[in-house]
């Protein structure tokens, strides 16, 4: 599968997530937004609502858009009236409204266009050629994203010329046309390298590679998937580099090289497990059919192609995708007629019962057959009433998987910004800048991993403790290149938390484990980091504890690093007492009060 580079529906400026806070940064912008005049002043504040909102809740960041609209409107500022529309489209977008979001898209570039901001107006026609994709309008698509890069070529911002680029790739490969879509490929890819975002690269290189290969340049298609995987290395987006090893082998294979191909496929086959990532698993079963089909193997080639069947069947397919919304809206319609039929069916009991009172005696036989009647209105009403629900039981299933939808991309949206804070932090020289900055990308992977979680397990509401403390762990280990001197020791309770409980734990985690990586073994000196999270009565206890050098004698643990800030912050949130111990080791403990399981 040909990667997307870029969320190239969206303005560069969502790209930039700030890194974790203290506190819940929505109520502390809501408390802003409110002490601010109902004018232009209130945009800003807007504007970083619903770059937290737009991914993780579109139905709030809706209500935000148009906020942002009407107040831009009344200002009658043509940048910031388009900067409205826009940001209603993106809203639309994300809960895959095509049609209207395209109609904003439209309104956004004639505002753009008066303002005469050529940089957003190459964005909204990018942003439109991507609504007329997902409707399958390829030739519109191809016009619009043929215009947003000749205008981010004559403002040189070679990002966006090769993000355009790649996406006129994408419509060249899926219309036939191998050799254009090399040439689009081929200039992503060249723009990416020359800016220094190998990881970006990595994918270009890829796209590169399959167009070749359809373009009967074995040889050089192989030489540039080769290159596509030197650029991506293990642990920094392994589900891209599954993908890449999958097509990788296949080349090989259909080189006449069948024990490479079959080394890399399983290699491929195993990082997409590790992974969990179904679409690369399914690649990879497809091609090791393939493979053993060549080798005579018809036994092993017929067993893997099940494996792919039933994969294929299980993935979001893109269609599907679309449909979510419209499930949404016909669940919501469906409840409010079914909420219609039981008022008016009350409704008819009542009068007919005031009716049989009424008449009495006198008129017993009608009573007789009014009741007859009700009893009939009443079957019929309780049958609709079960056919309804029988639906509405479907549709509540359909909203599951707009839920792990949702986890689905905020997880992406998070691999992102972790990959785009780990390429600046290579371009900074400063090591204490440069240090910042990695412990914020790793950070924002602790989040990560909790939403990875949410999207794959069977619940939506909890994170299973035990398996992401370990995953939390072993990766701060693996980056800080310590998994060869420090072995880990845990003790977590088989519990399930409630995702406003695990996040502040899993970030406090963060930053103890992080800590005693940095100071608890100087040198190559070797240790055991031990992790404790169990219930204590009505509390959780919680505690990390290393058996290295211990703290200095002048108690520098009680500093003010951001770190240790964040730790005080989420000790208050969570209702928790903590303390430091020193010798031998260090240990933190903490007794948290407030939390909420979520496994009954």
């Amino acid at each position: 599968m040909r990667a997307v580079l870029l969320l190239i529906a969206w303005p560069v400026m969502l790209l930039v997530v700030p890194p974790a806070k203290a506190a819940d940064p929505l109520d502390s912008l809501e408390r802003v937004l409110h002490r601010l005049p109902p004018d232009t002043a209130r945009l800003p504040v807007l504007l970083e609502m619903l770059r937290l909102t737009v991914f993780n809740d579109p139905a709030r960041a809706l209500g935000l858009a148009d906020d942002y609209r009407r107040i831009a409107d009344a200002s009658g500022i043509p940048l910031e009236m388009g900067k409205g529309h826009n940001f209603t489209g993106m809203c639309h977008s994300a809960r895959s409204r095509h049609d209207r979001a395209l109609d904003h898209y439209l309104r956004a570039l004639e505002h753009f266009e008066r303002s005469g901001d050529r940089w957003y107006i190459a964005m909204a026609h990018n942003n439109i050629g991507a609504v007329h994709e997902k409707l399958g309008d390829h030739g519109k698509a191809g016009l619009e994203y043929g215009t947003a890069l000749h205008l981010f070529g004559d403002l040189a911002d070679t990002v966006w010329v090769a993000n355009v680029s790649n996406n006129l790739g994408n419509l060249h490969y899926e219309a036939g046309r191998h050799d254009s879509a090399v040439t689009y490929y081929h200039r992503a890819n060249t723009m990416l390298t020359a800016a220094g975002m190998d990881l970006f690269a990595a994918s270009a290189r890829m796209n590169l590679a399959n167009a070749l290969g359809r373009t009967d340049q074995a040889e050089r298609a192989l030489e540039v998937m080769r290159s596509a995987r030197t650029a991506m290395p293990a642990g920094e987006d392994d589900q891209t580099r599954a993908n890449i090893l999958a097509h990788l082998g296949r080349m090989h294979g259909e080189a006449g090289r069948p024990d490479s191909a079959a080394a890399l496929l399983r290699q491929a086959l195993s990082l997409a497990v590790a992974t969990r990532s179904l679409d690369v698993q399914a690649n990879a079963h497809q091609f090791l059919s393939a493979h053993h089909e060549r080798m005579g193997r018809m036994d092993s080639a017929l067993a893997h192609h099940k494996r792919w069947a039933v994969l294929h069947d299980s993935i979001f397919n893109a269609e599907h995708s679309a449909r979510i919304a419209e499930m949404q809206e016909k669940y919501e319609s469906d409840r409010k007629d079914l909420l219609l039929a039981e008022h008016r069916a009350r409704a008819e009991r009542r009068a007919l019962i005031m009716r049989a009172v009424a008449a009495g005696a006198v008129l017993l036989l009608i009573a007789a057959l009014s009741a007859f009647a009700a009893y009939r209105t009443k079957r019929r009403s309780e049958a609709a009433l079960a056919r309804k629900n029988e639906r509405i039981g479907a549709q509540l299933k359909e909203k599951e998987l707009l839920l792990r939808e949702i986890h689905h991309r905020v997880k992406n949206n998070l691999q992102t910004v972790s990959s785009l804070l780990s390429i600046q932090g290579r371009a900074i020289t400063d090591e204490k800048a440069k240090q910042a900055v990695n412990d914020g990308r790793l950070r924002v992977k602790s989040m990560a991993l909790i939403h990875q979680d949410l999207y794959r397990e069977g619940d939506l509401t909890g994170v299973r403790m035990p398996a992401y403390v370990h995953k939390l762990a072993h990766s701060l280990i693996a980056s800080y290149a310590s998994a060869d001197r420090v072995r880990l020791e845990s003790e977590v309770a088989d519990i399930v938390l409630d995702v406003d409980t695990a996040v502040p734990i899993g970030l406090v985690l963060n930053e103890l484990v992080t800590n005693a990586l940095k100071y608890a073994w100087p040198g190559e000196r070797s240790g055991v980091l031990r992790i404790v999270l169990r219930p204590h009565g009505d509390a959780l206890e919680l505690a990390v504890a290393d058996d290295g050098v211990g703290m200095p004698p002048d108690g520098a643990a009680q500093g003010t690093g951001f770190g240790l800030d964040m730790v005080r912050t989420f000790a208050g949130k969570l209702k928790a007492e903590w303390a430091v111990h020193n010798g031998p080791g260090t240990t933190v403990r903490m007794t948290i009060r407030k939390f909420k399981r979520a496994d009954g």
